[in-house]
């Protein structure tokens, strides 16, 4: 189990480490998260131990959400006057977002299909 935990904890860190000192607009734990599959997948597949340690941790994983539950229930009051600010934001970026991965779909099926079409 601590083996498991140690391999978990490296990626993290590595990950928190060369988004520190690469200055990228990534988060560290996104890039420690690719770390680790590309270790998973050089290792074709976790092992037993990683994969019952993370099973178990998978389980444990509702109970971080309770610390967001109660700061929403306490700021209530904020919500409520900042709910037409707090909607538009979440509708005009989920209607950007739609729309850039329309776009993208759309040029990438578009490369596909001219790309089958010459060979």
């Amino acid at each position: 189990m601590l083996n498991a935990f140690s391999i978990l904890l490296v990626c993290q860190l590595a990950g928190e480490a060369l988004a520190h000192l690469s200055h990228l607009p990534v988060p560290g734990p996104l890039i420690g998260m690719l770390i680790l599959l590309g270790w998973l997948i050089w290792r074709r597949g976790p092992s037993e131990e990683l994969e019952r340690f993370s099973r178990n941790l998978l389980s444990w994983l509702a109970m971080l959400f309770v610390p967001a539950a109660t700061g929403l229930v306490t700021g209530l009051h904020q919500l409520a006057a900042d709910w037409w600010r707090i909607g538009a934001a979440i509708f005009v970026s989920t209607f950007l977002g739609l729309c850039t991965t329309g776009l993208i779909m759309d040029r990438l099926s578009r490369d596909r299909t001219d790309n089958q079409e010459t060979q």
